[in-house]
Parts: C-alpha cells; sequence; structure tokens
C-alpha cells in the first residue's frame, strides 16, 4: 500500500507531536510504502535517524516570510500552521501525480478545528487522530479572570473554524474516517465515519523510559512534575499541592522541570512556604537527563485542565510511576484509577487540597503505590506500545481500502 503521511510534526528525540509523526511513519513503513510530507527544518534529524528503507522524506515550506513570522508567539505559529496546511495542498497534488498514493493520512498536528491539505486532494482520506481538550467548568471557574477570559476565547475561536471556516468545513466532509480522542466533538451528522482513537504512544526503549527494576521507594518520597509552567498544564497548582502535602508530610521532595510564564509564580509559592530545600527547578532538561528525574521519582504530579494525551504522561508510566492528576482532559481519562489517583476536580475552593490529599495517600500506603506503578507500567507497554497503534492504522486504511466510500463504522 502507498500511503502519503502529512506530519507537520516529525522529528525523532524530541518527544511531543514530532515523536508521534516520526514514530508511527517509521513503524508504518515496515509494512507499507510510506512517504512523509513535513517541513525542510525537520531534515537534519531525519536525515541523520535510522529510519526504515520503505520511509521516503518529503519536503514542503511556506515562503520565508510566514517562516520567520512563525517564532514569534503562539497565535503566530497557529497563523503559520493554517497556511502551512493550506498550502501543503498544492505540494500533495505535485507528489501524487509523481507517486500515486493509495491513501493519504494527515497524522500530526491533530487540531479537529483546523485544515488539513489533504483535504483538497480526491484520495482516499484518513484524518486523525484530531480532537480537543474542553477546559471541566468547576476548574474554569476558580481560575483568575486573565487566564478565565484566555480559555473563553480559545472556545470562541475553536467554534468558529469548526462552524464558519470553509476550509476547515471541507477537511470534515471530505475525511473518509476521522480518528479521534475526543469523538464526541464531532456533530450527529459526522459520527458514521468517526473512530474512537488513542492519540498518541511510545517506544518502550530506553531512548523513551527508564524502567525502574526496583519497584521499592526510598524513605524521602519524591514527586515530580515536567512540562512547561503555563496555566493550563497545572504547574502552579502542582507546587501549591506540593506545599500542602509537604507540610503534613516533610520527608518529601518535588522536582519540576520546565520553564514558562509562570515560573515568577512558582518561585513564590515556594519562598512563602519555606521550601527552598525541598523544591528544585531544573528548567528545560534535554531528554537522557529527564529520564533520569523520572526514574528518581516515587510519584508523577501532573494536574493539567484541558491537555492532550502527553508523551511525558507515557514515559512517566513507562518509567513505572503513578499520576496524580484531575478529571477532565485526556490525562485524566488516561490514568483513570488505575495507574493512579484521578480526582474531580472540587466544587468550590482550591484544587491543591484535593491533590495533596491523594499524595498523602500514595505516602501512607507503600502497597497501594506500587500496584497502581505496575499498572501504570503495564498500560504503557500493553495499551499505549506504538507496535500495537501502528496495527490499529494498518486495519484503518485496509478497512478504507476494501469498501471505499463507505462510512467507517466497519472500520
Amino acid at each position: 500500500m502507498r500511503i502519503l503521511i502529512l506530519a507537520y510534526a516529525c522529528e525523532p528525540g524530541k518527544g511531543g507531536e514530532g515523536e508521534i509523526g516520526w514514530a508511527l511513519a517509521n513503524r508504518l513503513a515496515g509494512t507499507h510504502q510510506v512517504w512523509v510530507l513535513t517541513r525542510s527544518n525537520n531534515q537534519p534529524a531525519l536525515a541523520a535517524a535510522n529510519r526504515n528503507p520503505d520511509l521516503k522524506l518529503l519536503y514542503y515550506d511556506l515562503p520565508r516570510l510566514f517562516t520567520a513570522l512563525k517564532g514569534r508567539g503562539k497565535k503566530n505559529f497557529l497563523l503559520y500552521y493554517y497556511l502551512w496546511q493550506l498550502g501543503s495542498a498544492a505540494a500533495i497534488r505535485r507528489f501524487d501525480r509523481q507517486y500515486g498514493f493509495d491513501v493519504i493520512h494527515h497524522l500530526t498536528g491533530g487540531m479537529d478545528w483546523m485544515p488539513s491539505g489533504a483535504a483538497f486532494q480526491k484520495k482516499p482520506f484518513v484524518w486523525g487522530p484530531v480532537g480537543s481538550e474542553n477546559t471541566h467548568p468547576l476548574i474554569r471557574r476558580q481560575m483568575p479572570w486573565r487566564a478565565r477570559l484566555k480559555d473563553m476565547a480559545r472556545t470562541v475561536l475553536r467554534f468558529c473554524l469548526r462552524n464558519l471556516d470553509p476550509a476547515v468545513r471541507r477537511t470534515r466532509a471530505r475525511a473518509d474516517v476521522i480518528l479521534s480522542h475526543t469523538p464526541g466533538n464531532f456533530p450527529a451528522g459526522l459520527q458514521n465515519k468517526v473512530v474512537p482513537f488513542v492519540q498518541t504512544g511510545i517506544e518502550p526503549a530506553p531512548r523513551m523510559a527508564l524502567r525502574k527494576t526496583e519497584p521499592q521507594r526510598g524513605r524521602v518520597i519524591r514527586i515530580i512534575y515536567a512540562g512547561e509552567f503555563v496555566d493550563w498544564k497545572g504547574a502552579l497548582l502542582a507546587v501549591r499541592a506540593f506545599a500542602t502535602f509537604h507540610a503534613a508530610y516533610p520527608q518529601s521532595r518535588l522536582t519540576m522541570v520546565g520553564t514558562g510564564n509562570q515560573e515568577a509564580a512558582i518561585r513564590k509559592v515556594i519562598a512563602r512556604n519555606d521550601l527552598d530545600a525541598a523544591v528544585t527547578l531544573t528548567g528545560k532538561l534535554p531528554m537522557p537527563a529527564l529520564l533520569r528525574e523520572l526514574n528518581r521519582a516515587d510519584v508523577f504530579l501532573y494536574p493539567s485542565y484541558h491537555h492532550g494525551l502527553a508523551t511525558v504522561l507515557l514515559q512517566a508510566m513507562l518509567t513505572g510511576l503513578p499520576t496524580v492528576c484531575l478529571e477532565g482532559d485526556a490525562i485524566g481519562r488516561a490514568v483513570g484509577q488505575e495507574a493512579g489517583i484521578t480526582l474531580p476536580p472540587p466544587g468550590s475552593g482550591d484544587a491543591a487540597g484535593v491533590l495533596a490529599q491523594a499524595l498523602l495517600t500514595l505516602a501512607g500506603d507503600e502497597g497501594l503505590r506500587q500496584l497502581k506503578a505496575k499498572a501504570a507500567m503495564d498500560m504503557a507497554l500493553n495499551r499505549y506500545n506504538y507496535d500495537v497503534i501502528t496495527a490499529r492504522h494498518t486495519d484503518v486504511y485496509g478497512s478504507l481500502l476494501a469498501q471505499p466510500g463507505t462510512a467507517a463504522g466497519s472500520v
């Protein structure tokens, strides 16, 4: 089968969406002839990678004027991404004439409110996994007013693009199969071609996680947070929860890996609670150093509230860490009560108290912590293993080509 994968992000060794694009494309090339269309700034890493010989690399970029614009903030990135998708339609058409693809698969850039260049070529088209997470209403009610306005603006933007933008409407209409980790976002008229699908996976290899060989923790319980220090990833909430936990359990330490605009506020919480000796801010770490920090830890604390399924969560699970998180997004759905403790946001007050209580539960019951740690590792190995996900993609392609023009219910 000749597959074109549209992967705006495709870069090994960096985690995130780039790792998703690389890992799945490289594995699919073991069964199919695969071409990946991506950006040329990914070329050095892809050229140096040990890739399957049936994986061919194609590149497309917007004119340099737009490339210079891309790095100037998140809003500019979204504009660049939108224009890149529209511009890629001509590149897809050109490469399709040259190679004759059987299926075009939009793989990374999984926003269900953005268009895909694949929608403008008349070939079997798989879109996804795509989706987007909504902020839990109880969390939104407790957010500072600036963050609440930002979240409301995000909701309005997504609604307008989904329902009014002709390129997004065309993408939804043209897709033969929509793979989605938030299938409820799509209206009833599209549900016949929506297939629930995991957003990402992990390779069970030392470059992605250093698995624990000794389940027993030491006298000091070590908590780790790893992610950007931004409101929706819960970094500030994590340090507040730890402050409450540490007051009741002084033999505890918190390591926070990352940077972001909430760092000053995080440092204020540390100073106000005399936590200088108990909390370490490492800044952003290269992957090998991050893996060592995860391996040293006993619990992963990640109280996000509209997050997709983050690679770092799967890395923590594969390492053998139970996770403490909140209900309402892909992090909470993945962890559940099996691989950690997932908490409903409280109806009033700050969520830090309930998170601290969950940390106390795991600190006070080593058998429970080890049970959830083992379940987390097993889940990463068996449910989110890239080999399992690749096989599901192949099933989708086969079903689509065997019954062209049919709804996705049979996939």
